[in-house]
């Protein structure tokens, strides 16, 4: 596959991810919190996907594959994943959290970490164990009592 295709193929998986996205924080309803826990509704969503979804991970797949650290391939990833960061940290900063940025790079990190291994096949079940942890550090993170929802029962 040439480079122009890959890209091409990378742009509409992005796009597919960034409507699932969108729903899914406008389903979320008004609540911050769960606007902000809404990207992990969405990575649930994509991980049930029957089409190309979550069953591999085409941007890390790429990154292993690229021959050019400091190319074209490399550049378009970092850059779809700046743009996830941006979407989470202004979603992060409605919660009222102390350290939108610090929150943002936990969840980052739960979120990457649950695609690498579903697409590995190390934890069984990663997006919805993805989804729990987030909703935790979500909760110890904001300010709003700890109410049913966000204790996991909701």
């Amino acid at each position: 596959m040439s480079t122009a295709a890959f890209l091409a193929y990378l742009d509409g998986r992005q796009t597919r991810w960034r409507l699932i996205l969108d729903a899914a924080v406008e389903a979320a309803g008004g609540d911050p919190r769960a606007r902000l826990l809404a990207v992990f509704d969405a990575l649930r969503e994509w991980a049930g996907s029957a089409s190309d979804g979550f069953r591999s991970n085409a941007f890390v797949q790429a990154q292993y594959e690229s021959d050019h650290p400091d190319g074209v391939v490399r550049a378009v990833i970092a850059q779809h994943k700046r743009t996830l960061r941006g979407r989470m940290l202004a979603l992060a900063e409605a919660t009222g959290t102390p350290d939108p940025a610090l929150l943002v790079d936990q969840l980052l990190l739960v979120y990457e970490g649950s695609v690498v291994n579903h697409s590995l096949g190390t934890v069984a079940e990663s997006a919805d164990k993805a989804h729990r942890t987030a909703r935790q550090l979500i909760a110890a993170a904001t300010p709003q009592p700890l109410d049913a929802f966000w204790a996991g029962r909701g």
